[in-house]
């Protein structure tokens, strides 16, 4: 008897350890974000193992933008007057920058990939750039699938430059009803991600970049928006 009582009080220990690591690390609510000067510190260390030796160093951070309550975009200035943005999440009971660039360019963000309602269009580009506006498509090509044809879509949302040098926002609700999730590395891609820079006249601008430098730290999913040209829209 005696030894199944102490049984019962091993299992409940270890269970209750168990329940407690689990707890910690997976369900406990996550804590503030770094203040600036830990963020600048964490960027930097990113930035730096990617063994070109530039030594890259944030001088402003931007803004803080949290995409949920364990995920947060955070773009920054290096001292070489570089745009780019960081990729938080909240991991192991900390604040970690999964990734980090120094290319400012628009891509999308899958926040909880399958889920399109997390996705988000994030950006830093130098306010200085003669760019009016900036403008993302959502591109699906005609195709025929299963015998039937799928007419081409083509959706597009426009910000103001000026306004929005940098940003993180939420992938237009019209959008989320083409994305269908993720898709399996035998499907071909629904559909494609773009953008455009352009000055007051609707021609495109160039926004040439700076030394580039990037790091990822964890898998953080990101899609390419690709560049476009008006020739290539409809």
């Amino acid at each position: 008897m005696k030894n199944v009582k102490r049984m019962i009080v091993i299992v409940l220990a270890v269970s209750l350890i168990a329940f407690g690591f689990v707890y910690w690390f997976k369900l406990a609510p996550a804590g503030p974000l770094p203040g600036d000067k830990a963020a600048a510190q964490e960027i930097n260390g990113l930035l730096n193992k990617t063994g070109t030796g530039e030594g890259l160093q944030v001088k402003t951070i931007l803004d803080t933008v949290q995409a949920d309550d364990r995920h947060a975009f955070i773009p920054f200035e290096t001292e070489a007057g570089a745009r780019g943005f960081s990729l938080w999440v909240w991991k192991d009971h900390q604040w970690k920058a999964s990734s980090a660039t120094t290319d400012g360019d628009p891509v999308i963000w899958k926040v909880r990939p399958g889920y399109p309602s997390s996705y988000r269009m994030v950006w830093s580009l130098d306010p200085a750039e003669k760019v009016d506006r900036l403008a993302f498509y959502l591109i699906q090509k005609r195709s025929f699938q299963n015998e039937a044809y799928q007419p081409r879509i083509q959706m597009e949302k426009v910000l103001p430059f000026a306004e929005h040098p940098y940003g993180a926002i939420k992938v237009p609700e019209e959008w989320r009803t083409i994305i269908r999730g993720e898709v399996t590395e035998f499907e071909v891609p629904r559909v494609e991600f773009g953008w455009r820079s352009l000055d007051s006249s609707g021609e495109d601008v160039f926004i040439e970049g700076q030394g580039q430098s990037s790091y990822l730290r964890y898998q953080d999913h990101q899609d390419l928006m690709m560049p476009l040209e008006k020739n290539e829209l409809e």
